[in-house]
């Protein structure tokens, strides 16, 4: 299935197929390989990391999740290239973007994903509680990313079924549901260049929520996953469930936890941007502006108190209100320009595993259901 984004013209057509396959990840990694144009750098990436170091980061991975070096290696062989230069090409460390002033927001690359998870309840007796769990899910970048894909992946064995999009690189996910209804998104974070002394071999940022979907059943094994694994790149992850929400602040340096606040007079929201909060963080972003994110965030954060007492908490209804959150122009959610464009949204309700994408700014691109999974454990 393609859908169009409505978006400006591109050297490659943006592609939001639909991918719902079943089976082992080499079988995966080679129906996308071959679906996919010939793999290619894009122009903003920096360039490869040492063939030593990027040797040492498949050790890694190789020992935290093997399966998707199948999957890649499968890719490579469906691509006719050499497994060894598409992992190296594809492990990335230096996410900022190598573009002229003219190509970017302002003075520097904006970054513009934005993920928000509100926890509901209409109790009036103990025996007839309503709960739900809601989550919206901007990704924004540049529109010249052409790779959108929405991808459901059953496995034959060793890995939990998830739903989620993928961006330029083969096996990432960037956001997603698994089928213990676990929600994972991540937001690149704009940080002072680490020395390369402080930058260890680790996971690449593209497959760090693969990880989570695929290995975890829950927010607080995803939180400890991502606590003790290496990281590469600097970002934030959001990680939810029907019970809990954790924001992780990742660099190469160190990595923090942001439990979501349940002191009285709080709302019960989580919400994440594309800035460090952490107090052991913050420092890592010198004297880079986050003006953007903060205003998104705080819009975020707002929804608990605009929507504190709802009568119908229908799932439809809930994922109805997500969705016009993620299309708010105001703060701006959805980003038409620049590197602030939204590629995709998704909204989710985690009690009943239900997710819907759109393929494109949500201010203006309709959300399609995504084959369920079970609601049952």
């Amino acid at each position: 299935m393609e859908l169009s984004a409505g978006l400006p013209p591109l050297d490659e057509a943006p592609d939001y197929r639909l991918f719902d396959l079943h089976g082992s990840h080499a079988q995966l990694g080679y129906a996308l390989g071959e679906a996919d144009p010939p793999f290619r750098m894009q122009f903003w990436w920096w360039p490869p990391p040492p063939a030593r170091f990027a040797d040492a980061c498949h050790d890694v991975l190789r020992d935290i999740h093997p399966h998707l070096v199948d999957e890649l290696h499968a890719y490579a062989d469906a691509q006719r290239l050499p497994a060894r230069e598409l992992w190296r090409k594809c492990c990335r460390v230096n996410l900022k973007a190598r573009l002229s002033p003219t190509q970017t927001v302002g003075r520097e690359l904006a970054e513009g994903c934005s993920t928000f998870v509100w926890f509901i309840s209409n109790q009036t007796t103990p025996s007839d509680e309503v709960r739900r769990v809601v989550v919206g899910r901007n990704y924004d970048y540049l529109p010249r990313q052409a790779r959108r894909q929405r991808i459901r992946f059953v496995p034959d064995c060793c890995a939990n079924p998830s739903i989620g999009a993928r961006g330029s690189v083969p096996c990432g996910r960037y956001d997603g549901l698994n089928s213990h209804g676990l929600f994972a998104s991540l937001h690149v974070v704009m940080t002072e260049t680490p020395a390369e002394d402080e930058v260890k071999p680790g996971v690449p940022f593209h497959l760090v929520l693969r990880i989570v979907l695929e290995l975890c059943r829950t927010a607080r094994e995803a939180r400890d996953l991502l606590m003790r694994i290496p990281h590469l790149s600097s970002l934030n992850y959001l990680l939810a469930d029907a019970r809990d929400a954790f924001v992780i602040e990742a660099d190469p340096r160190r990595v923090r936890v942001i439990e979501r606040d349940l002191t009285s007079g709080a709302q019960d929201i989580c919400a994440v941007t594309n800035h460090f909060r952490h107090p052991d963080m913050r420092p890592l972003q010198g004297n880079r502006a986050f003006a953007n994110s903060e205003c998104r965030l705080a819009f975020l954060l707002g929804q608990g108190n605009r929507q504190t007492h709802r009568a119908d908490l229908s799932v439809d209804a809930l994922l109805a209100h997500a969705e016009a959150v993620m299309a708010d122009r105001s703060a701006p959610m959805c980003g038409l320009n620049g590197s602030l464009t939204t590629l995709w949204s998704c909204v989710a309700e985690l009690t009943t595993k239900r997710i819907r994408y759109a393929a494109g700014p949500p201010c203006f691109t309709p959300y399609l259901e995504m084959p369920a999974f079970s609601s049952s454990p």
